[in-house]
């Protein structure tokens, strides 16, 4: 019986020392990352949701805000082709001859941003509009010719472009002309979306930032503040759809990565698929998102979806890409883990035991 008690009292020494080690991932409050340093844990609460609700509403009016163009017309840059017309003069207008084509004819603004018309010499055209060139060249042929009427045109649109790629059809480059061009019409002119794209996953590069639109806003619910005017230089990025997944891990029935599709998932909805926590061992109370800021720490929500409010929460809070749900275990499956791995060694001591007291 002393044996027996001895290793009864072994049994809770050690049993209580492996709690603190039990097998299996935990999570903590507030967490550490290497280094040290603490990452604050955000609850997910009803005034959290609203908050970042509103900074999405923000932050689209702001990408609108910088997409805004001023109706100056289009501007003249080098390597465009204009064509002049002096009416009544054809010694002007087509000064090589009227059997050639109106762009091998025309002005060709040249790489220091100037052309050469007769009796006007050099004009420096690039910066300017069309209207405001039509005004140097009225002003100065009119020394040469009384009440001078003319015209100006760009017939071929050769100094500005955007840039296609990604998970469109036809990548490639596109010319701006007069016409404005905006998202969906320079995704229309490269062939349309591949199955294979993410429509909620549009970038854009500009001036070196790199602005996020939503294409599903715009094409399912008519949203127009997507639909953004592009300009020279621009290169539109249309996502893999395939890179749009959350990790989901800890307490689940099945451990899984869980796709995004066309932008709209949310927390319940991927916890769902992944067939829901495991009743047996999960701690409801403690649910986690693990999101990626590409700052130095990650951020860090908590879900307490003991109750139902907490799943009316987990069905308004979105998932982002690389999202890291994780499931916390109850303290009960811990303690059950540390019994399963102590068991057999507190068996040899018994029967170890049992031998030295017979």
């Amino acid at each position: 019986m002393k044996a027996w008690a001895r290793s009864g009292i072994l049994f809770v020494a050690v049993t209580l020392t492996a709690c603190a080690v039990a097998p299996g991932m935990k999570m903590t409050e507030p967490a550490e990352v290497p280094g040290g340093q603490v990452v604050r844990v955000t609850p997910i609460t009803l005034d959290l949701l609203n908050q970042m609700e509103a900074a999405r509403s923000f932050e689209v009016r702001q990408i609108a805000e910088e997409f805004v163009t001023n109706p100056t017309g289009y501007i003249i840059g080098v390597g465009d082709v204009l064509q002049i017309i002096v009416w009544d003069h054809p010694e002007l207008t087509t000064p090589a001859g009227q059997f050639r084509d109106a762009e091998t004819s025309g002005q060709q603004v040249g790489d220091d941003g100037y052309i050469f018309y007769p009796y006007v010499g050099m004009v420096k055209a690039a910066g300017m509009n069309v209207a405001a060139l039509r005004n140097v060249l009225t002003e100065r042929l009119s020394t040469y010719i009384q009440d001078p009427q003319l015209d100006v045109r760009v017939i071929g649109f050769r100094s500005k472009r955007v840039y296609m790629v990604g998970e469109i059809n036809t990548p490639g480059v596109l010319p701006l002309n007069d016409v404005p061009l905006t998202i969906a019409d320079a995704i229309s002119l490269s062939g349309g979306l591949t199955p294979n794209a993410h429509k909620s996953g549009v970038n854009i590069s500009r001036n070196g930032k790199v602005f996020e639109i939503d294409l599903k806003a715009l094409y399912d619910h008519a949203d127009s503040s997507q639909n953004l005017t592009l300009q020279h230089g621009d290169i539109v990025n249309v996502l893999d759809r395939s890179q749009q997944k959350v990790f989901v891990m800890g307490e689940v029935r099945v451990p899984k990565s869980v796709e995004i599709i066309n932008g709209n998932l949310s927390l319940a909805a991927a916890i769902g698929e992944a067939g829901g926590v495991n009743q047996n061992s999960a701690d409801s109370g403690a649910i986690y998102v693990v999101r990626n800021t590409g700052k130095d720490n990650p951020e860090i929500f908590h879900l307490d979806a003991r109750y139902a409010t907490g799943m009316l929460l987990a069905e308004r809070f979105e998932m982002q890409a690389q999202d890291v749900i994780f499931v916390d275990s109850a303290g009960i499956s811990q303690w059950n883990r540390v019994i399963s791995q102590l068991l057999p060694t507190i068996s040899i001591i018994g029967i170890g035991n049992n031998i030295g007291s017979n």
